[in-house]
C-alpha cells in the first residue's frame, strides 16, 4: 500500500479548549506522521473558499462562522491509506448512524471534540 497524505483541521472548538495535543497525539498513535501544521485563524473570504463545496446547503454560512470563530490547526498527516483511515479515526459528526460514525476509537469520540453545537442542533432538526 502506497503511502498518502491527507489534511485533517483541529476545529476552533478543540484548539480552545486544549485539545489539540491529545488529538494530535490520537492521530500519531494511528500510525500518521505530521508533516506540517500552523495555527491560523482563517477569514470568511478562506473559509468560504475552503468549504466552496457546501454553498447552498443550509449549515453553510454556519460552518463559514464557526471556522472562522476561533484559530484552527490545519495539518498535513502521512500514512499508508490515508484518506480512508483519517475518516475511520477521526469519526462522523451525526453518531448513531453507524459505520464510521459510531467507531467507538473515534476522535469525536474518545476526545470529545464534535462540530460545533449549533450545526449539530441544526442537523438533529432536519435528520
Amino acid at each position: 500500500m502506497s503511502t498518502e497524505r491527507t489534511l485533517a483541521i483541529v476545529k476552533p472548538d478543540a484548539v480552545a479548549s486544549g485539545k489539540t495535543g491529545l488529538i494530535l497525539a490520537h492521530l500519531q498513535k494511528e500510525g500518521f506522521v505530521v508533516r506540517a501544521a500552523r495555527l491560523v485563524r482563517l477569514s470568511k473570504a478562506e473559509a468560504g473558499a475552503f468549504y466552496a463545496v457546501h454553498a447552498g446547503r443550509p449549515f453553510y454560512t454556519e460552518l463559514v462562522e464557526f471556522m472562522t470563530s476561533g484559530p484552527c490547526l490545519p495539518v498535513a498527516l502521512e500514512r499508508a491509506d490515508a484518506v480512508a483511515h483519517l475518516r475511520t479515526v477521526i469519526g462522523g459528526d451525526r453518531p448513531g448512524r453507524g459505520g464510521r460514525r459510531d467507531h467507538p476509537e473515534a476522535v469525536r469520540r474518545v476526545e470529545g471534540s464534535e462540530c460545533d453545537p449549533r450545526l449539530r442542533q441544526r442537523r438533529e432538526r432536519e435528520a
